[in-house]
């Protein structure tokens, strides 16, 4: 990293304008693209090749990514940077360098940052101090555009976000390739287990009556468990087609499980990420803000009751434990304890 000089020359082809300065539903009907005006850091082409660097739109989470194209506009192929926004840099859309330092990299003005105090639920937003103003940061775009299996990831979002292999097209061997899957490490199962797993997540079931008011109680029929979930799969399927941004298309769940069960049930549409809890000691390496993830542990059986099992989720800001009894119809399923901030 160099220091920033005040003299150089931006090169924006969109100009300066303040991140998020206006209205945003006015601003983000604004793209360049596909990406919305508000999270654009910067642009600038060289020769044919246009580069726009931006954030994805998450509040606390924010990554950096670069979307490239080739053909002066034609088309448009999108990389993870490997950066997240205040992690440890806060890149600016008012850089007075020109984007491209030549041929082979991308240079930002930055100021590198360090967190002094994390977000907590449910206020308290996190802090950062300054560890130096007007960096330059040097972007290797042949590290970032490096896409070993040719699936539309680069080998940086598969190996640090994703979990995948950056070898594979198709890492679960599922017919899916990575960039599409909803579910890209797991294919997906059908048996006894994943479904009382889906009724537990999604269900929307006639509760039992139950003189406590604070435990829900419901059961899940196997046998018409296709038609009794079918209004569950087309409210969050509808809720899917209707995403179809691209910056929307960014965005995931991550759950962390060592079930294997779990890992495998339907997303209903939704992108998640499962991720082993080795996995996820590796992936909060990256982020503190990666920690914000749902946790569910296995489906472990109880001691003293027969086909009886535990499922306990903590959450962000929720969480509960449920007690899933096999019965003749199916499944009971019990919440016996939640919490929520």
């Amino acid at each position: 990293m160099a220091s920033a000089e005040s003299n150089a020359a931006p090169d924006s082809l969109l100009g300066h304008y303040k991140l998020r300065d206006s209205i945003r539903n006015t601003e983000f009907a604004k793209q360049y693209g596909n990406i919305p005006w508000p999270l654009i850091v910067k642009t600038g082409r060289f020769n044919n090749i246009i580069a726009i660097l931006y954030q994805n739109d998450s509040s606390f989470n924010a990554k950096y990514y670069l979307r490239i194209s080739v053909d002066n506009g034609k088309t448009w192929n999108n990389y993870y940077t490997g950066m997240e926004k205040n992690n440890n840099y806060f890149f600016k859309n008012n850089s007075q360098f020109s984007l491209w330092k030549d041929s082979h990299h991308l240079q930002i003005e930055a100021d590198i940052v360090r967190m002094t105090r994390p977000l907590t639920f449910p206020h308290g937003e996190a802090e950062y101090e300054v560890l130096r103003r007007n960096a330059l940061v040097i972007i290797n775009i042949n590290e970032i555009m490096k896409d070993s299996d040719d699936d539309g990831l680069n080998d940086l979002e598969e190996k640090m976000e994703l979990f995948t292999d950056p070898l594979s097209k198709d890492t679960d061997n599922d017919g899916v390739p990575d960039s599409e899957d909803n579910n890209p490490k797991y294919k997906t199962i059908d048996n006894d287990f994943t479904k009382a797993l889906l009724a537990a997540l999604y269900g929307e079931y006639d509760l039992i009556d139950n003189p406590d008011p604070l435990t829900i109680e419901f059961i899940v029929n196997l046998k018409t468990f296709k038609e009794d979930f079918a209004s569950q799969i087309e409210r969050y399927n509808s809720t899917s087609n209707n995403k179809k941004s691209f910056i929307d298309m960014l965005q995931y769940n991550v759950i962390v499980t060592n079930d294997e069960n779990l890992r495998r049930t339907d997303t209903l549409g939704k992108k998640i990420i499962f991720l082993t809890s080795k996995e996820f000691s590796k992936y909060i390496q990256q982020s503190f803000n990666n920690i914000y993830a749902h946790f569910y542990s296995k489906l472990f059986t109880c001691d003293d009751k027969k086909d009886t099992y535990i499922l306990i989720h903590n959450g962000v800001s929720r969480g509960e434990t449920y007690v899933i009894t096999r019965i003749p119809e199916g499944w009971n399923i019990k919440v016996i304890n939640h919490w929520m901030t």
